[in-house]
């Protein structure tokens, strides 16, 4: 009895987390020419593969925090890394990404977000974010974890700009229903 509790449990568990996410479609436009998608010391090909399935899980991530239903299209048109590419601070010139406060993590992107009607709740066609102050908002835990300047970026914004919206249309549709 009490393993079928458990079980019952958990999957109630699942089902909560899975049908309380929007669903997001990131698109990447023109890759090759983001001004830094820069490898350290990987194939070219292989980091640029890796660092947009980066993109995709924060934005998935932050897409989880959407109500049901909701549909978010964002295409990337820039993107420009915490840090920079140098080979000049190892002794054996193999190259590395020196994270300084000069070298501030930019996306420029648009988006649309449609809600469970399709209707459209909030776009932008133009967005250019870029956190100056990304060396003071890093936590020593995650610090270690790849892109985590932009996601803690991506994560402030979304949490300002999306969720209020958000938050504002959810409200007007429960009292013009």
């Amino acid at each position: 009895m009490r393993m079928i509790n458990l079980s019952v449990l958990m999957l109630s568990a699942l089902v909560a987390t899975t049908v309380a996410a929007g669903e997001v479609k990131v698109e990447y436009k023109d890759y090759k020419k983001f001004t830094d998608m820069k490898p350290a010391n990987e194939p070219r090909g292989s980091y640029e593969k890796r660092t947009m399935a980066s993109f995709d899980k924060i934005f998935a991530d932050l897409a989880k925090q959407l109500p049901e239903g909701y549909n978010w299209q964002v295409v990337v048109t820039d993107i420009d890394l915490a840090g920079d590419v140098n080979y000049m601070f190892t002794q054996t010139g193999q190259q590395i990404r020196v994270i300084k406060d000069i070298f501030i993590p930019r996306i420029n992107f648009s988006y649309k977000l449609f809600d469970q009607n399709k209707v459209l709740v909030t776009e932008n066609n133009e967005l250019k974010l870029k956190d100056m102050g990304f060396m003071t908002r890093i936590s020593n835990v995650r610090a270690d974890q790849p892109y985590e300047h932009e996601r803690v970026m991506l994560e402030r914004w979304f949490k300002d700009t999306i969720q209020p919206v958000v938050a504002k249309h959810q409200s007007a549709s429960a009292k013009a229903g």
